[in-house]
């Protein structure tokens, strides 16, 4: 039982007979379905296209005969007619424009057959095209803006640039970018490109249209330049309005260009066509020399150097070529400017103090350092903040760099202008092992700054958790305080670098340092006001306190030390009392003998009631002689505090035979 075919097969089928020219299958197909002749496949192309692609001309004709649409688009809106301008095929282009092709129908790039023509070789299609483009239809732009004469000077075709310029195409019409036509032409590595810039500057010399710049301020040399096409170079340059000099939105000329790139040739080209006899520089003040002495271009710095009107200037920071050279490791510039100047200031410094010795460090580049050293720069020079190269190399962490300026003499011990040593900026860049190297040579780990920072607290400030461990092995000591009483604790807390934390309390770092402000902050207050909860509970699971319950815990303290000082102070004052008395008591036994055994006796009483005795016991007093006695008795009672017993103290100054007598009737009454 054999089934009938599908849709989808049928279609295949259609496509295939028109792709490899079976014309009685596809008559036969046709027949059988008269909608095959347009069925589109999976990229919405239609028989006819696949005629065109496979360059089945006769099928193609029996396709239109039964009614095939010539103005059918595939998914990419392109037409048979696109697909026949682009493969150059002129008998396909009659054939399709004799069936009222459409040639101004726009793919999905808004690109016209005639912009496809000018992709093939042969100017064959795009001649017929031109014979049926009307007035101003020969300069439709696509998406880009560009124009057919855009694109033919893109791919490089004479021919068809001179065909469109003779159809009165405008060379003067830019794209999307500000370009040109030249500039498409200039931007070619191929040397026939100088026919088709001929071509054009042939229509129109102009200076305008030499030196039109892109929306970008670029040039036809410019980029004719960054192509490195001597050649197109020497075309546009032979032209007395060109502008070598003329500066893109960045105030680089085709000579910065040049330089950079290390065209030497174009380079004493454009030199020696430079009519203004002076040298370029850009927005920074660096000029053509400064490019290509940091792109390590030998030849061409050498040609540079070797024209009368360049010296190596200043630009505005004032660095020269020979310190960009440094700066970029350029070490074939910096030997070849050494021999073409052997006088040239090695040392020389920019406005900040910085020599090419500097610049090198900075960077890293080992073999720059150790060939500036043995031309004589000065090891330990001083920038404006008192830096040295070593300080640079150390902040950057360039470890070979370090060694060979130590090697070379390097002092290790200086200050900057704000006491940070080396060993500081080591630490801030987290350099663990330029700290070994460091400490090694000499530097102590405890040193301070201005501000009293260690170089453990700048390195606890980044969380350099193993450049702090190595400034701890070397007895860096974590509880040394800045002058605003910060330690390295505080920094490591106020940023939440728990692991630094931790490092620092097993090296014994104290937890509860307060700062010297008038806040008197904690590392713990620090973690809390930065919001690291992490930190904040390990600090307190390690005895860790904020300001507030230390004040909280000294408040009680003070309490307590107040209460026992009023303790003691009522102690002391007792102790005097009961001293004085002792005193008086043996001022009295002196002068009356007699009553010894009576105050004696009192006096116990008293000691052991603390001074509460409220009477006297009668058996205690032996009868006094009045006459002998009067003084000694006043005296007796009158250094009793007036609380401990019954008698009022001005008796005394009663006769002691009515006192007494008085008294002892009230204590046989009582």
């Amino acid at each position: 039982v054999t089934s009938s075919p599908g849709p989808a097969s049928l279609s295949s089928q259609v496509h295939a007979a028109a792709v490899n020219g079976d014309r009685s299958a596809l008559l036969k197909l046709i027949a059988a379905e008269p909608s095959l002749r347009d069925r589109e496949d999976q990229f919405g192309r239609t028989p006819l296209m696949y005629c065109v692609l496979a360059d089945r001309l006769d099928c193609a004709e029996i396709l239109l005969k039964t009614g095939a649409s010539v103005n059918k688009t595939d998914h990419s809106q392109r037409t048979a007619l696109h697909l026949a301008a682009q493969k150059g095929n002129v008998r396909f282009l009659k054939l399709l424009l004799s069936r009222r092709a459409n040639w101004l129908q726009k793919d999905l790039e808004e690109m016209t057959p005639l912009h496809l023509a000018t992709r093939h070789p042969s100017p064959k299609a795009l001649a017929l095209l031109l014979k049926y483009i009307g007035p101003g239809e020969v300069d439709t732009q696509d998406k880009n803006k560009q124009t057919a004469l855009h694109w033919s000077a893109f791919y490089n075709r004479p021919e068809h640039v001179r065909l469109l310029i003779k159809h009165d195409s405008n060379i003067g019409i830019p794209d999307s970018e500000g370009k040109i036509p030249l500039h498409w032409a200039a931007h070619s590595q191929e040397p026939s490109a100088t026919q088709t810039v001929r071509c054009i500057l042939e229509a129109a010399p102009t200076e305008s249209l030499l030196n039109w710049q892109d929306y970008e301020g670029r040039t036809p040399l410019h980029f004719a330049v960054a192509d490195g096409n001597e050649a197109v170079v020497e075309v546009l340059t032979s032209y007395e309005g060109c502008n070598v000099t003329a500066y893109d939105n960045l105030f680089r000329t085709p000579l910065h260009w040049a330089a950079l790139l290390g065209h030497a040739k174009i380079v004493h080209l454009l030199l020696e066509r430079n009519t203004s006899g002076t040298i370029p520089s850009d927005s920074q003040g660096a000029t053509p020399l400064h490019y290509g002495a940091q792109s390590n271009n030998a030849e061409t710095v050498g040609v540079f150097l070797s024209h009368p009107s360049v010296k190596d200037e200043s630009d505005l920071e004032g660095r020269t070529a020979f310190m960009w050279a440094a700066g970029k490791g350029s070490d074939d510039v910096i030997r070849t400017m050494l021999s073409l100047n052997p006088h040239i200031d090695i040392n020389m410094a920019d406005k900040y103090g910085g020599t090419a010795l500097h610049a090198a460090s900075l960077s890293g580049h080992v073999s720059t350092v150790k060939l500036l050293l043995e031309k004589g720069a000065m090891v330990d020079s001083l920038d404006v903040m008192k830096h040295t190269p070593l300080f640079r190399a150390c902040e950057m962490g360039y470890r070979d760099v370090i060694l060979t300026l130590i090697k070379g003499s390097a002092r290790v011990d200086l200050v900057d202008v704000d006491g940070h040593t080396a060993l500081h900026w080591a630490a801030l860049g987290g350099n663990a092992e330029v700290c070994q190297i460091l400490m090694e040579n000499g530097i102590s780990p405890n040193v301070q700054d201005q501000a009293g920072r260690t170089p453990l607290q700048c390195a606890a400030y980044g969380g350099y958790i193993t450049c702090m461990a190595v400034l701890m092995e070397n007895n860096a000591d974590p509880n040394i305080q800045d002058k605003e009483g910060r330690t390295a604790l505080h920094w490591s807390c106020n940023n939440g670098y728990l692991d630094a934390v931790k490092l620092l309390l097993g090296y014994n770092a104290f937890p509860n340092q307060m700062e010297h402000t008038e806040e008197r902050y904690t590392p713990l207050d620090y973690a809390l006001l930065g919001g690291h909860s992490e930190v904040t509970q390990f600090m307190l699971e390690h005895g860790a306190l904020s300001i507030a319950a230390i004040q909280d815990i000294a408040a009680a303290s003070i309490q307590a030390v107040y209460k026992g000082y009023t303790v003691r102070k009522a102690f002391r004052e007792r102790k005097q009392l009961l001293m004085r008395h002792e005193q008086l008591r043996k001022d009295a036994f002196h002068t009356v003998p007699s009553i010894f055994f009576f105050t004696s006796t009192c006096f116990k009483t008293i000691s052991y009631s603390c001074f509460h005795l409220h009477y006297l016991p009668l058996s205690c007093v032996s009868p006094p002689d009045k006459n002998s006695h009067t003084q000694s008795v006043s005296i007796f009672f009158s250094v009793i505090p007036a609380h401990t017993y019954i008698f009022p103290l001005s008796c005394s100054s009663l006769p002691l035979s009515f006192a007494y007598q008085s008294h002892l009737t009230q204590c046989f009454d009582g």
